[in-house]
């Protein structure tokens, strides 16, 4: 089976995808024109930079895309995405809260009109982010900068996971991530098996939007024991995951794949 990956910026999981797909990496080298006829494409995206964002690289993945299909009419898309905007529209946080607001906190979008008082701790994240980037606790800093925000009740966070489902299965190992706070951002510390708990809740999750082939839930386990979720990673990174279980996400994704398209 040969499997392409487009993204628009080097990630740490790349080296581990690379055993199984091709890899065009936009901001790092021209778009090439394809010759080789695809099993799958997997489009990764990041939004921690405007300069990395994909609508940027429209054009680019548009016709690789489309070059794609030409020599395949029967390419396999992971996520079922092959544009930008079914992308971008997954991305987009507050498009997120509509899709698994139930095992989300409290969220609003946000303006300068919004009444704040009704959220204990506030927390603004811009719509379009990722890895940390764009979140704040500072109202004057969301009110102040451009684009689009959403307000989420922050929760009282007794440990953070990162949990990763593969085409509809939960894997039972996840990785506990150290909480973001003002000094810090979020980071991977250590990985556990998942309780029974866990891994109901994270199909209930997935089954909201069964068309992902991979995604990395952040969900957080609360003082008082309930279990939320934090938000959708639709491309998520996996190579701290790697290194402390052992587990290879990228061979069992193209596994899973294979067995789909056979």
């Amino acid at each position: 089976m040969n499997n392409l990956i487009i993204t628009v910026s080097p990630d740490s999981s790349l080296e581990l995808l690379r055993r199984y797909a091709d890899i065009v990496v936009l901001d790092k080298e021209p778009a090439p024109t394809l010759t080789k006829i695809y099993d799958t494409v997997y489009i990764r995206s990041h939004f921690s930079q405007p300069s990395t964002l994909p609508q940027v690289f429209r054009k680019e993945i548009t016709s690789l895309v489309q070059q794609a299909r030409r020599l395949n009419a029967k390419v396999m898309f992971i996520d079922t995405m092959d544009t930008v905007d079914a992308i971008v529209d997954f991305e987009d946080k507050w498009r997120q809260h509509e899709v698994f607001g139930e095992y989300m906190p409290r969220t609003e979008l946000f303006d300068d009109n919004v009444d704040t008082s009704g959220f204990i701790r506030p927390l603004f994240k811009h719509r379009l982010s990722s890895r940390g980037k764009g979140v704040t606790w500072d109202k004057e800093k969301a009110s102040s900068s451009s684009g689009n925000w959403i307000i989420q009740e922050s929760l009282n966070i007794q440990e953070e996971l990162r949990i990763y489902v593969v085409c509809g299965e939960v894997c039972p190992v996840g990785v506990i991530r150290q909480n973001k706070t003002l000094q810090q951002p979020v980071r991977v510390v250590d990985s556990r098996e998942l309780t029974k708990e866990e891994i109901d809740f994270s199909l209930n999750v997935i089954r909201q939007f069964a068309s992902l082939d991979l995604v990395g839930l952040d969900v957080a386990r609360t003082l008082d024991e309930k279990l939320s979720l934090i938000e959708v990673n639709r491309s998520p990174g996996f190579a701290k995951f790697d290194q402390l279980t052992g587990v290879d996400i990228a061979e069992i994704v193209y596994e899973k794949l294979l067995q789909k398209c056979d």
